[in-house]
């Protein structure tokens, strides 16, 4: 009821009289409008402020992402073919040091068979340097898409710039005929080089016998030979001044029961900071100052893989029992077999991890299990059977199924959601940053060959974008999206 304040008077008229004139309304009542109008305004404004605070927030943590290895470009509502790549150019580009962004540098073997190390502007194609290793050589100059010899890996550990590059520089090879069968050519001659990446001069380099093998543990370059005269001889040098630090060298097993093609398949490579020596009679450590640290795994990696996990350093081994039964054990950083954990499973490929499940080891059997990567103590169980690989984005777990794309909550395990497989099929799991993506590829030609954009909160299907003509499927490499086709074999980059 209203107020004998407010009240005013009404003339009241008779018939159909129009009312062209509306009565004015007393200012107390305009005041009161003018005061519901600004709440009003103070209330959208207050929601525009608070959309804008979610907005730069989210778009911090997708800046923060971005920066994570494993992390696509932004992708926009199309995907176009920036070049195409040759054959050579395409395995130079997988096996190419990172230099900056869309840069590599790998080793280049020319049509006169001769060798360089030489960095590329990939989006382009040109030359930015090139540092000579080894002259013509008309043998490899004959099959230099079926050859193989030497090679060139940086310093740094996943996700960081690498300084300089350690090449192998030799001219023996081996060449592999279509027909399956193998011929080596000894080398003549054989180097260590370390160029630096900034423009190619050559830091250091030494002899090394035609055998050799290489790997980059910290500052150090370790050179390894293997012959049944001496065994195994295992060499560190220092990476700037080729100095050596130390020596190990294991006699040959004249009693092991081999075959000499058992013989040649030997090498060595960084176990996070340590050297793993692996042969036909299995694997052994050594530390970075050159002492055997593990030789109790000999037998357990006879039938088994083994990988460094790349976030963490720490070297894994998956071993498969003749029953089915898989386990993993994760070595200890000191060495100490006292330290070993022992999971069950075998390790989920996780292609993106932004560090916010700290200690969280995923593994896989007939269902997904997270473990604690110190105590080896299960942390949960899902029953989900993980496809081609997983991401950890924002402290859950991304993964496929063979009929669903499923988010897990990463310390529960519980379902967060869940959504069909889209008309496109299967296919691997990636992020932008911002969204969830799904690369389903078409190999035999047919299909829809593209990638589905969800929502990482909802998984909510946001847009889809058709691979490029010819396309069949894409993959992240070195930064750099790279498509091929699987009808005719061509390499492309893909923006």
């Amino acid at each position: 009821m209203a107020r004998g304040g407010d009240m005013q008077e009404v003339e009241l008229l008779d018939g159909d009289v129009d009312v062209t004139e509306q009565p004015d309304v007393p200012a107390r009542s305009r005041r009161g409008l003018w005061w519901v109008a600004a709440g009003a305004a103070a209330v959208a404004l207050s929601l525009v402020g608070t959309q804008l605070v979610v907005d730069a927030r989210e778009d911090a943590a997708a800046a923060r992402l971005a920066s994570v290895p494993g992390v696509f470009p932004p992708l926009g509502d199309e995907l176009v073919v920036v070049r195409t790549i040759s054959q050579a150019d395409a395995t130079n580009l997988w096996s190419g040091v990172v230099i900056g962004a869309g840069r590599t540098a790998a080793l280049v073997v020319a049509q006169d068979g001769s060798q360089s190390f030489t960095a590329t502007d990939q989006r382009t194609g040109e030359a930015l340097w090139s540092t000579p290793l080894v002259g013509p050589d008309a043998r490899r100059a004959e099959a230099p898409a079926n050859g193989f010899g030497g090679g060139c890996q940086g310093d740094a550990a996943r996700g960081e710039q690498a300084t300089v590059a350690v090449c192998l520089a030799t001219d023996g090879f081996v060449h592999y005929a279509d027909d399956g069968t193998e011929e080596r050519y000894p080398a003549t001659t054989s180097r260590a080089v370390v160029i630096d990446l900034g423009d190619g001069h050559v830091v250091t380099e030494w002899a090394v016998e035609q055998s050799a093998q290489l790997a980059v543990v910290g500052d150090l370059v370790v050179v390894g030979t293997r012959d049944e005269e001496r065994g195994v001889v295992v060499v560190a040098h220092d990476v700037r001044t080729g100095d050596e630090q130390w020596r190990y060298q294991e006699p040959f097993d004249a009693d092991a029961r081999v075959t000499s093609s058992e013989r040649q398949y030997w090498g060595l490579f960084a176990a996070g900071a340590t050297v793993a020596v692996y042969d036909a009679d299995g694997l052994l450590l050594l530390s970075s100052t050159g002492q055997l640290v593990r030789d109790d795994l000999r037998t357990a990696t006879r039938d088994a893989s083994f990988s460094t996990d790349p976030v963490t350093g720490t070297f894994a081994i998956t071993s498969y029992a003749s029953t089915g039964a898989r386990t993993t054990t994760l070595l200890a950083p000191d060495a100490d077999p006292s330290g070993d954990v022992v999971l069950r499973g075998e390790p989920v490929p996780v292609t993106v991890d932004d560090g916010s499940l700290p200690g969280v080891v995923l593994t896989y059997l007939s269902h997904a299990y997270a473990w604690d990567r110190r105590t080896g103590e299960q942390l949960w169980e899902a029953e989900v059977q993980p496809g081609y690989n997983a991401l950890v984005i924002r402290g859950r777990v991304y993964l496929t199924t063979s009929t669903e794309i499923v988010s897990l909550d990463g310390r529960s395990g519980d379902v967060v959601w869940r959504t069909p497989l889209p008309s496109t099929g299967e296919g691997s799991l990636a992020t932008d940053g911002r969204d969830l993506l799904l690369l389903s590829p078409a190999y035999d030609g047919s299909g829809e060959a593209g990638v589905t954009v969800l929502d990482l909160a909802s998984g909510d299907e946001v847009r889809t974008v058709a691979f490029p003509d010819g396309v069949s499927d894409i993959q992240l490499m070195h930064g750099m999206l790279v498509g091929w086709s699987s009808q005719t074999d061509e390499v492309t980059l893909v923006e």
